[in-house]
């Protein structure tokens, strides 16, 4: 499991795409920069701003884009390329071939996104390490479910894409916030209950209904272990060539 660990973390960060990736990443840090440096701002007004950034920027975009464009192609690339063959060749269970190529992905989203997020988080609560560290947390949450999620999806369509986005501007966008009892299958929330419930003065400000941490948690381990189970599954049935 160890070697198609490295082996992942190796081709996702070789790739084009891991340098949009960093680019979307550094996204928050430069408006954070830019609001610290140029705005003249109360204690309320930064608040706001530092709740927009993490909620609409860096949790409702960077993060599901930057999974979108990287976990669709951990298992769906080896499909298209007819590499996951060379893989399967081993009498070893799928999930032993699921389960590190989605953790690294998971590692190599998670790490950029939660740093941009300490950082602008950093800048724009004028040093708070706490609030920080909370927003990584949260960060990594989604990052996690996010990738498990994509990665059945690029394994299982060759229209992920269109899948990902759909299920981003449309399911968390749209329906979940016009019906508040969707915000149970929402990834998007799994990552804002995680950070409201570790920093309870944190998102105020956007969305009226929010997850607690424990039904956040508990959604986002269930909605991993649901995906999780579908690619095992899914890597069990189909021809592989």
């Amino acid at each position: 499991m160890s070697t198609i660990f490295f082996l992942t973390l190796t081709q996702l960060t070789q790739r084009r795409r891991y340098a949009i990736v960093l680019l979307l990443a550094l996204v928050p840090v430069l408006i954070a920069g830019a609001v610290t440096a140029f705005a003249t701002l109360a204690a309320g007004e930064l608040t706001d701003v530092h709740d927009a950034v993490t909620d609409r920027l860096l949790i409702s975009t960077v993060l599901p884009v930057a999974a979108l464009l990287l976990a669709t192609a951990t298992l769906g690339d080896e499909v298209d390329d007819q590499t996951l063959g060379y893989l399967a060749l081993k009498p070893i269970p799928r999930w032993r071939i699921a389960v590190p190529k989605l953790a690294a992905t998971a590692l190599v989203i998670g790490v950029p996104v939660a740093f941009s997020g300490t950082v602008s988080s950093l800048l724009l609560s004028e040093g708070d390490i706490v609030t920080s560290l909370v927003t990584a947390v949260g960060v990594l949450v989604g990052a996690i479910v996010y990738c498990v999620a994509f990665g059945w999806a690029g394994l299982a369509s060759r229209q992920a894409i269109a899948f990902g986005l759909g299920y981003v501007f449309l399911w968390e966008f749209s329906i979940t916030g016009l019906f508040s009892g969707l915000r149970f299958v929402s990834i998007r929330q799994y990552a804002l209950g995680t950070i409201q419930g570790l920093d309870g003065d944190r998102l105020q400000h956007t969305d009226a209904s929010r997850l607690d941490l424990a039904p956040a948690l508990i959604g986002a381990l269930v909605v991993v272990l649901i995906f999780g189970w579908l690619t095992d599954r899914r890597l069990r049935l189909m021809d592989i060539p």
